[in-house]
């Protein structure tokens, strides 16, 4: 009995602590914001001189007056800096003429905020000196040469505290708004060309282009962005790509069999564009007179962008994750249901296509073609026929 009363008293506890193990979970589930910390902010994640900085700068409407009435603005939102391609760099590697002894200077001189931005662009070539060499003789540089100061510098194309892959894409038309209604005086289909090629791909015609096959969502009609915290488009990228030489068509089918290999989600296609092949050949920008507009620079076989071809997903952060293919892919047959977004007359011809078409060309002329001689043919066997009689007759 004494050893029944203790299993009893074992079981007992055991399922009231269970009990209480579950019911403590459940409430955590249904209320985890009051009991759990809060995920920290972006900018909690810089170093602590940094945060020094945002001490002042973070704070919103931070501005110094020139003098004037000219205001320059100093404030900086901490969690877009901490977000950038320059947080990691932190403060002082842009401002390092800033000596925190003796900071604030009152006594700095700045004639204007757009002067303050035409100096501060200088500091960019320390990093990225290969964008420099670029534009120095681009279009941008020489107005700005010239003296005109409203010419683009660095950060007026890629932002300066929130730097991010996404800011240095679709920004040509924040200067250039009328450049839809300038292209369509002379492009065909003008609306398409600017949304499949880059500006640069014209606009810089010295650069290597290519074209970038880049996931699509039809249904939605937008690209498709890689989810942040599950990359699997280079995986499967990779896991087509066996021999590591580029996709092929085949191995093309297989990864998009794969990228769509959820039923329930929208079947995603490839959308073509033509891109420049490095990203620092975008800042060789020309004079619009010096620009490409000769179709045939894409619109003929074996034009020069359809040399390099990659397949491309934009990734969380904006920038685009791209795997090199094979360049017989724009032209195979294999490749035709994967590419029903991209197709360049001219540029991407199919022999086996080119083939098919002509042989279901003559099919179908054939049977009118046919239809006409068998009609003739009966109607001389009809003639021959009627003569024939009337001699049968006299002969009798």
């Amino acid at each position: 009995m004494a050893g029944s009363r203790n299993a009893n008293t074992i079981s007992a506890a055991v399922f009231h602590r269970h009990l209480v193990i579950g019911v403590v979970a459940t409430f955590f589930a249904l209320f985890p914001g009051k009991f759990m910390a809060a995920e920290a902010a972006p900018a909690d994640k810089l170093s602590d001189g940094d945060k020094s900085c945002l001490g002042c700068h973070g704070t919103e409407g931070m501005q110094k007056d020139l003098g004037g009435g000219k205001l320059l603005s100093l404030h900086v939102a901490g969690d877009d800096f901490a977000k950038s391609v320059h947080g990691a760099n932190g403060c002082a590697s842009c401002h390092a003429d800033i000596d925190l002894n003796s900071h604030p200077q009152k006594t700095k001189n700045i004639s204007s905020s757009r002067e303050y931005s035409i100096a501060m662009a200088k500091v960019c070539a320390g990093c990225h000196a290969e964008a420099q060499n670029e534009s120095e003789t681009s279009i941008h540089a020489t107005l700005l040469a010239k003296g005109k100061q409203s010419a683009p510098v660095c950060t007026d194309c890629h932002g300066s505290h929130s730097v991010t892959p996404k800011t240095a894409y679709d920004t040509c038309v924040g200067c250039h708004n009328a450049a839809m209604d300038a292209h369509a005086k002379w492009l065909p289909n003008a609306g398409l060309h600017l949304e499949v090629v880059s500006c640069a791909a014209c606009h810089a015609p010295t650069a290597q282009r290519m074209v970038d096959l880049r996931l699509y969502d039809g249904a939605a009609k937008k690209w498709v962005s890689e989810k942040e915290g599950l990359p699997q488009f280079e995986k499967w990228a990779r896991a087509a790509d066996t021999d590591a030489n580029g996709l092929d068509a085949l191995e093309l089918r297989k990864l998009m069999a794969q990228i769509n290999h959820d039923p329930a989600q929208p079947e995603k296609t490839l959308r073509g564009r033509i891109e420049l092949r490095t990203a620092v050949q975008a800042h060789q920008l020309s004079d619009k007179a010096n620009a490409i507009r000769d179709c045939a620079s894409c619109h003929r076989q074996g034009a020069e962008p359809f040399q390099n071809v990659s397949i491309s997903i934009v990734s969380a952060d904006g920038r685009p994750l791209r795997h090199k293919a094979q360049k017989e892919v724009l032209s195979s047959a294999l490749s035709v249901d994967s590419l029903r977004e991209f197709y360049a007359v001219g540029g991407t011809r199919s022999t086996l296509l080119d083939i098919l078409l002509v042989l279901a060309t003559l099919g179908g002329l054939s049977v009118p073609i046919g239809h006409q001689i068998l009609k003739r043919i009966v109607q001389k066997q009809l003639e021959r026929e009627a003569q024939a009689k009337p001699d049968e007759r006299g002969g009798a």
